[in-house]
């Protein structure tokens, strides 16, 4: 199970030191510290919600969310999530992988989100339209509907039957917001095809 530090110090509050106590715990293996404040009581217990108890509020995005609404046919390796304000980009490598945390606009931040669930542990999950566009906003420079399209077919080796299917209002109301050039060739790319 999944805990944090927090949490550990309530569940360990009537032992003489919860700190050692739980010192003691992770030199018996009763339990692993995935990262700083974040604890797994089992090898197996859930990846994508460590996210959130990593940097919060966070979600998880990018490619990782394009995998998981099954658009991309890779898994990705780490779990990619959308930071809140942050200033650079961070990286965790930790027991259970590695976990990024990417800059997106501000006011894009609390839009068009899941909830997610993996195995009893609750996560918030970028809708399939805003992962694309977080996806697409990280690559700069594309200007034109041919180069869009082999980005989305060629490099991310998405189905166009897929990014066809997605809900294009949705897109129309998240693009302007993050002012990219990629983006708007998305659009242009979608004015043409839908």
């Amino acid at each position: 199970m999944l805990k944090t530090s927090n949490l550990l110090m309530y569940v360990l509050r009537d032992y003489a030191s919860p700190k050692a106590k739980l010192t003691h715990m992770l030199k018996k293996g009763e339990i692993r510290r995935i990262c700083r404040g974040v604890y797994s009581t089992s090898p197996d217990d859930p990846r994508m919600p460590v996210a959130s108890m990593i940097l919060s509020p966070s979600y998880v995005s990018f490619e990782t969310a394009l995998a998981l609404h099954q658009l991309i046919p890779e898994r990705t390796h780490a779990i990619m999530s959308a930071g809140f304000r942050l200033k650079k980009e961070k990286h965790f490598d930790t027991p259970f992988g590695r976990y990024s945390f990417l800059y997106i606009p501000e006011e894009v931040f609390p839009l068009s989100l899941e909830p997610a669930d993996e195995r009893g542990h609750g996560f918030r999950l970028a809708s399939k339209e805003k992962a694309l566009c977080d996806t697409l906003y990280k690559i700069r420079g594309i200007k034109s509907m041919k180069a869009v399209e082999a980005l989305l077919f060629e490099d991310l080796r998405m189905e166009r039957e897929d990014v066809l299917g997605m809900d294009w209002p949705v897109l129309q109301s998240l693009v302007p917001l993050y002012h990219s050039s990629t983006l708007n060739s998305l659009m242009l790319w979608g004015g043409k095809n839908t």
